[in-house]
């Protein structure tokens, strides 16, 4: 049986439907998740269960203790209050990510793709835009 696979979409810059239509095509089973609502259609198929993720009121301990190396990354620090202006929200829904244990975060946000080997090994899982995530579903469809 093939496992599901987790996905969230960062909405805030990318459309969640080509996203969702890749996982239709090369996935029977998967999860799909948007950070930003977007009023976007969600679609109850293929066994996935869509949702956003959700980000809490107040952060955690251990959130703001994931957001300093998150911001560490994408920012030296004279820039790190910039950094959490600019990159606060994306940073709070890659924890959301993490925390839920999703496997592949998709992004258009050029900050997060410029450092996305490192923010990988923070967060544990693959940070890809929609081009490398389109070339990963037919890679998958070919295992």
């Amino acid at each position: 049986m093939t496992a599901k696979v987790k996905v969230t979409v960062d909405t805030a810059t990318l459309s969640r439907p080509p996203v969702e239509r890749l996982l239709r095509q090369h996935h029977p089973l998967y999860d799909i998740a948007g950070t930003e609502h977007t009023g976007d259609e969600i679609e109850f198929s293929g066994g996935q269960s869509p949702h956003q993720l959700t980000l809490a009121d107040r952060e955690t301990d251990e959130e703001k203790i994931f957001l300093e190396r998150v911001l560490a990354i994408l920012a030296d620090s004279s820039q790190r209050r910039a950094a959490r202006f600019l990159y606060g929200r994306a940073a709070r829904f890659l924890y959301a990510h993490r925390r839920e244990r999703r496997a592949i975060f998709v992004t258009e946000n050029a900050a997060l793709l410029s450092k996305r080997e490192r923010l990988s090994e923070v967060v544990g899982t693959k940070v890809l835009s929609f081009a490398e995530f389109e070339r990963w579903c037919s890679e998958q469809q070919t295992k």
